[in-house]
């Protein structure tokens, strides 16, 4: 895996709890060298390393209550309540 910069789309990151949320569920995976959100953004940047898988980053952000998706959707509202306080 090179160890360029990987960025992704969040979908129904609200709030700078949301950011913090998601980069510390991001940060432990194995083969994640750096991981930054971004709320103004809807982002998601990672440094990956040896031992990066994208699903395992994709499986753990939905599993917080967030979508990986396409820059489109991630900056648009999304309803309910903020993932972050579920």
């Amino acid at each position: 895996m090179s160890s360029g910069k990987l960025t992704f789309a969040i979908v129904g990151m609200r709030c700078p709890d949301c950011v913090t949320a998601i980069e510390n569920a991001v940060m432990p995976l194995p083969g994640v060298l750096y991981a930054g959100a971004s709320q103004a953004g809807a982002t998601l940047t990672v440094r990956p390393g040896p031992g990066f898988r994208q699903a395992d980053l994709v499986s753990r952000v939905t599993a917080l209550g967030y979508t990986v998706g396409d820059q489109a959707d991630a900056t648009a509202p999304s309803p309910g309540p903020c993932p972050c306080r579920r």
